[in-house]
């Protein structure tokens, strides 16, 4: 599995807005150019966000985006499955069973002649193989908020305006 670019774009976002005075939007415009992307593509990325109820977006001279929940509350998952979707890495379409005909045991050890043939099911084990790995992946990402990832001041995640360093 491999992510796509916009997974490490919206964990930025979302760190930004974590830490970013939830009374004060967090311009667009201002977000894009730290990203180093254009406000086209940083709307793609919003949209998915928003669409997951991890972001808002406010209209207006001093609108932005801001977070719709506590950074404590977003797991690492949300934000993944926001941009990568909740879909199986690997889909079971039945390919095996049809290729090595393993639902034709009987008639596979007749056309071969064999008497002591186990069935192990090697390749669909890996199938399995994937879906458990998938959910060690999953399980972690869940484990982890951005709350816990963000900076402090030593006793909690600092809370600020970017605005102004970003501006710089």
């Amino acid at each position: 599995m491999k992510a796509k670019p916009s997974l490490e774009q919206a964990l930025c976002i979302v760190a930004l807005l974590g830490i970013q005075d939830r009374q004060i939007p967090l311009q667009s415009r201002l977000v894009a150019e730290r990203l180093g992307i254009s406000t086209s593509y940083l709307k793609k990325i919003v949209q998915k966000l928003a669409g997951a109820q991890i972001v808002r977006t406010v209209s207006g001279r001093d609108g932005g985006i801001v977070l719709t929940k506590d950074p404590q509350q977003i797991t690492l998952l949300d934000v993944f499955d926001a941009i990568e979707g909740q879909q199986s890495f690997i889909t079971n379409t039945g390919l095996v069973n049809k290729v090595f005909g393993l639902d034709h045991k009987a008639e596979f050890m007749r056309t071969f002649q064999l008497k002591n043939f186990r069935d192990q099911r090697p390749v669909a084990n890996v199938l399995a193989v994937f879906d458990q790995a998938e959910a060690l992946y999953r399980k972690q990402l869940a484990s982890l908020t951005i709350g816990a990832v963000l900076p402090t001041d030593g006793r909690q995640a600092l809370q600020l305006d970017w605005t102004r360093w970003l501006k710089r």
